[in-house]
């Protein structure tokens, strides 16, 4: 297998001016690009080994963080007005356009985890994509998910966050939430969406008017962990809808299927399942480039 580079700063700006900090990493020898959008509270460096995997596989690879949050956050985070919805309608945007720009003569593709496979309809470029894979991607709300996990996510939305948005003015790193800290905006918002049944899109957030998620026309890659606790099965089925459009395949995967002891909420990203997993994605991939 032939290595890849080392990644390469790359700053790009959203619509509204927004500067954000990627890093591309760069294959030796190209036959697509890929964008990756995070899970909430994960960094870009979390999926650097699997970028580095992609571009291996023959994919010039854009790992990012969203405004508010690693190295694309600046000044006090109590400050940040950054809102969930500003990822999907500007940054992950921005993250696409920077990519093609880059690599005008590849077909590019996006893989997003969580909340990154989620807002994929808020993107006004989507259809340039020729695919999108979504890792672990559901709804949030809590109903849905697993027990106990969703006593503890309620907890979370109904106690430690507007607890700590009182006292830091942000939402820091606990035993209850061991993501990234959160600007006050996002955990709002996401805790909004996390409270409730309707579906998603529009009708779910006056800041998602204008989002076309029924005009997504895929191909587009649904893939879920059966030990997930909060991308259950439920969950998944959920967030479909708002898809109509996709070529949608959904596939279900039980860690014991690739000898793990658990996938869960991130676990496909673990190098372990370099063989098993990710080649499967790219194989994936492969077909549509």
């Amino acid at each position: 297998m032939i290595s890849a580079a080392e990644p390469q700063p790359v700053p790009f700006t959203a619509a509204d001016g927004r500067r954000l900090a990627g890093l591309l990493v760069h294959a030796l020898r190209p036959r697509g690009a890929l964008v990756i959008n995070n899970a909430t509270g994960y960094l870009r460096g979390f999926y650097l080994r699997f970028a580095r995997y992609a571009a291996e596989r023959g994919y010039h690879t854009l790992i990012y963080d969203y405004r508010g949050m690693g190295a694309s956050r600046s000044g006090l985070l109590r400050a940040e007005r950054a809102r969930m919805s500003d990822w999907g309608r500007l940054d992950m945007p921005a993250a696409l356009d920077f990519l093609m720009g880059a690599c005008p003569a590849l077909p590019a593709f996006t893989l997003g985890h969580s909340v990154g496979g989620q807002l994929i309809g808020a993107m006004d470029n989507a259809n340039r994509a020729r695919a999108h894979v979504m890792i672990a991607a559901s709804t949030g709300y809590w109903r849905r998910q697993s027990v106990p996990f969703r006593y503890a996510a309620l907890a979370f939305w109904k106690l430690y966050g507007p607890l700590t948005l009182r006292t830091h003015g942000y939402v820091p790193r606990s035993p209850l939430w061991r993501g990234q800290p959160l600007p006050p905006g996002v955990f709002l918002q996401w805790r909004a969406w996390c409270l409730s049944p309707t579906e998603y899109g529009p009708a779910l957030d006056d800041a998602l008017d204008g989002t076309h998620f029924e005009r997504v026309r895929g191909p587009l890659l649904v893939w879920g962990f059966t030990d997930d606790p909060i991308a259950t099965p439920a969950a998944i089925d959920a967030l479909l809808p708002s898809y109509a459009g996709a070529q949608v395949e959904r596939r279900s995967t039980a860690p014991g299927e690739v000898g793990a002891r658990g996938l869960g909420h991130h676990g496909f990203f673990a190098q372990a399942h370099r063989e098993s997993l990710w080649r499967a994605a790219f194989d994936w991939l492969d077909q549509r480039a």
